[in-house]
Order: C-alpha cells, then structure tokens, then sequence
C-alpha cells in the first residue's frame, strides 16, 4: 500500500491559479510597405563606335508604373561625336540634356510611346562662333516592341517620329532606338 501511494504521490502535478501578467513592452515590429519601390524601373541606352568616327551615346534612364500596363520616366542623354578628317583636320561635340517618357503596353510585349528630349547642342548656323549652343527640343511619338530577359529585365526596340522637325534637329525621321530596363 505504501507503494501504492508514492506512485499516486508521483502523479500528481502542481497547478498555477492566477490570472498572468502581459508583457506590455512586446509590439510586433510594422511591416514596411515596399510595394511602392517594386515599381521603379532603370534603364540605360548606350551605343559606341570607335575609330575614325567616334560616337558615343549614353542615356540612363528612372522609371515607375503607376498601374498596370503604363510607365514614365526621366533620364540624361549624353552624346559625344568626334571625326578625324585626316590631312583636313578633328571636329568634336557634346550634345547633352533630359528626357522624359510616357509609354503604355497595349500587350504583354507591344508599346506606344511619347518622349520629349530637351538637348544643348551645337548651333550649326553661327559660323562667326562654331562652338556656340543652344537649346532645341524635340516631341517624338511613336511605338516598339518589349522583349524579355527574365523575370525583372527586358530589350526594348522602338521606331520614333519627330514631331518637331527643323534645321538643328539631329536626329532622323524616323529615329530606331535600343534600350535595355530592369526593375529591382
């Protein structure tokens, strides 16, 4: 029997009567909402050429999408051109200004989109001082193609229309450009 009881003895637990205490310094940690910069978008068109003719042209670019399907933007453009006539001499210039965009997907891959350049270029027309410049705008319209590289880049080729040609424009009608985009 004295067995017994130390067995029932073992059995028994101890019990808490009482209400707890919370710990009121502990708060849960806010979740930052970083929706917002999942929207952002870079992009970048560089093109260059060397030799007698050297061409070099950058243009890194900041985007967001508000919504689905439509993106704007503003970059820097840079252009430098340098040609080596030999016997005749060396000619070099810098062009460089902003630009903006608003481009809309009609598709998944299908865009239309306008631009406004803004650019400090050469005045080809003062003869008296060649290394004048001047501002000259341009309003180009038009529409490409997005191809995907994964899940957060893309190639971007579009077809360009100057809707604002004169004599110091420099680029040409149509104009073909080649971008590359990434969100992060």
């Amino acid at each position: 029997m004295l067995f017994f009881c130390l067995a029932y003895k073992a059995q028994t637990d101890s019990v808490y009567y009482g209400t707890t205490s919370r710990d009121t310094s502990y708060k849960p940690k806010k979740q930052r909402n970083t929706d917002w910069m999942k929207r952002f978008t870079f992009g970048s068109n560089v093109q260059a050429s060397f030799g007698t003719y050297t061409y070099i042209y950058l243009s890194p670019t900041i985007g967001y999408i508000p919504f689905k399907n439509f993106n704007f933007g503003v970059g820097f453009i840079y252009n430098y051109i340098s040609v080596n006539y030999k016997s005749y001499g060396h000619v070099s210039q810098s062009i460089y200004g902003a630009h903006s965009y608003a481009r809309y997907f009609v598709t998944q891959s299908f865009f239309v989109q306008g631009q406004y350049d803004h650019l400090l270029q050469p005045n080809i027309y003062n003869y008296y001082n060649p290394k004048e410049k001047i501002w000259v705008d341009y309003t180009l319209i038009g529409g490409g193609y997005r191809q995907s590289l994964g899940k957060n880049a893309a190639l971007l080729t579009s077809i360009m229309f100057n809707l604002t040609p004169n004599n110091l424009s420099f680029y040409p009608n149509p104009t073909f450009q080649v971008g590359f985009v990434a969100g992060f």
